[in-house]
């Protein structure tokens, strides 16, 4: 079994366009994040369901690694560093 350390550290992020950002893990598509004109940053799941609004990209990707894992409330976890970081 993978424990959650080691699930977050393989989520990768790539920055599709400036302020949107997708997520996968092992080929899976997680969700993504899209920063909105007032600088939120808008977290959705991998069915497009919001997660939630966020003041951070990382609080929002890891937002979405929570989603994708199960857990709910504010993420405790970290993601890996984004690829294509565009903030």
């Amino acid at each position: 079994m993978v424990d959650a350390e080691e699930r977050t550290s393989a989520v990768l992020w790539a920055c599709v366009e400036e302020g949107f950002h997708v997520g996968s893990r092992g080929g899976d598509f997680l969700g993504y994040v899209d920063r909105q004109p007032d600088g939120a940053h808008r977290a959705f799941d991998a069915h497009s369901a919001l997660v939630g609004d966020y003041s951070t990209l990382h609080e929002a990707t890891a937002a979405v690694v929570a989603a994708a894992d199960g857990r709910t409330g504010r993420p405790d976890s970290r993601t890996d560093d984004l690829q294509g970081k565009a903030q």
